[in-house]
């Protein structure tokens, strides 16, 4: 009697236990199958899904008269994945003549265990579409967008670049990088636990968003007209570069910037327009080469106004209509103004001129007479 009582107490002790670990086994199961659902519907979905980009297009940049200054052009973008890879060497054989890379390259990249391997990026359309029929199972083609400047060298410290991410590096492609880029989409596809896609189940795509269209006060007409004056000028003179800057003088809007010698925006980490006798190995030197080329001048470096100055006593006398452009001076070569003699950069002066002779010799004796003018004018008006 007392050897049952003990092996009752003894089983019932067992049972209380298995229910109480079944009791937290349920409890268990139930706190993450309703609180912590989502967390893990999320994991499972990571682990069976691939994504791939679809790339934004970027802002076009435009004149002010509409003229397609900054666009892109089609490209695509090779990988494979290799957990789908069916025919190893067919794809590395198709790869390697398709794209003109060496075939070590490619074998290293195919074989490689990865979720995706980039094979190359930035491949002409054509080529895509043709690496597309083969229809070999690993193989993605993506299109992708390359950024193209219809007319290679025009403004091109101002309109600036993009690197090969379509990131903008310098000028207007970097200022306005925010508006311009666009915003990218996905290609979502379900695989099993090899990473081998599952047949019949649909793509999911969150299309891109294209960025904005950039339009800038710049006239193409002008801009053009003003860089070929200023190349003119750089091959008459013998300069190293020419700056050359225009503006409306009503509201200040940049209508033509130009730096001369330009680069070609299709080809910016080319140095040929520097016309080196070789290109540098030294990467530190070959940077800082390219920095000097990509530079703006006209709105980085600091210089002295000194007789571009003049046109601005001129035309704010002429608008004061405190002289005519018949007007008569005389220029000795020099003025005295109070213990200074300044003189003018011909030393014998130009002697007997009229206003508009004299602003075409630059003389400083008209433009001191032009700045006093005005003064007394203002003066009076004030």
């Amino acid at each position: 009697m007392k050897n049952k009582t003990y092996n009752r107490r003894k089983i019932l002790i067992v049972f209380s236990f298995a229910t109480v670990m079944l009791l937290g086994l349920i409890g268990r199961l139930a706190y993450l199958m309703i609180f912590e659902a989502d967390y893990y519907q999320a994991k499972a979905e990571a682990l069976h899904e691939r994504e791939r980009a679809i790339k934004a297009a970027r802002g076009e940049i435009i004149d002010a008269n509409g003229v397609v200054l900054a666009t892109n052009k089609t490209v695509c973008t090779i990988s494979v994945i290799h957990s789908q890879i069916v025919d190893a060497e067919a794809v590395i054989r198709m790869l390697t003549s398709e794209l003109e890379m060496e075939e070590t390259a490619i074998r290293k990249k195919v074989e490689k265990v990865s979720s995706r391997e980039l094979i190359k990026s930035n491949v002409k359309k054509e080529v895509g579409d043709r690496i597309r029929e083969y229809e070999l199972a690993g193989v993605k083609v993506d299109e992708d967008y390359k950024r193209y400047y219809p007319y290679n060298e025009l403004a091109s410290k101002v309109l600036g670049f993009t690197g090969s991410d379509n990131q903008g590096i310098i000028g207007l492609e970097v200022k306005y990088e925010e508006y311009l880029k666009g915003q990218n989409g996905t290609i979502l596809t379900t695989t099993d636990a090899r990473g081998i896609e599952l047949e019949g189940i649909a793509e999911e795509r969150v299309e891109a968003v294209p960025g904005n269209t950039l339009q800038i006060s710049m006239d193409y007409n002008i801009q053009t007209y003003a860089q070929q004056a200023a190349e003119k000028v750089m091959e008459e003179k013998q300069a190293d570069q020419v700056a050359l800057l225009i503006m409306n003088p009503q509201n200040g809007e940049i209508l033509a910037m130009v730096n001369v010698p330009e680069f070609n925006l299709n080809e910016p980490f080319s140095l040929e327009t520097m016309n080196l006798e070789a290109e540098p190995e030294d990467e530190e030197t070959k940077q800082n080469l390219l920095n000097q080329m990509w530079r703006n001048t006209c709105i980085n470096d600091t210089y002295e106004p000194g007789s571009t100055f003049k046109t601005f006593t001129t035309a704010a006398c002429l608008e004061a209509g405190v002289l005519d452009i018949n007007d008569s001076f005389y220029c000795p070569g020099y003025r005295i103004v109070e213990d200074r003699k300044i003189r003018c950069h011909k030393v014998g002066g130009h002697g007997s001129e009229t206003f508009v002779e004299g602003i075409q010799n630059s003389c400083k004796q008209v433009d001191m007479k032009i700045i006093i003018l005005c003064g007394l004018f203002w003066l009076i008006v004030v």
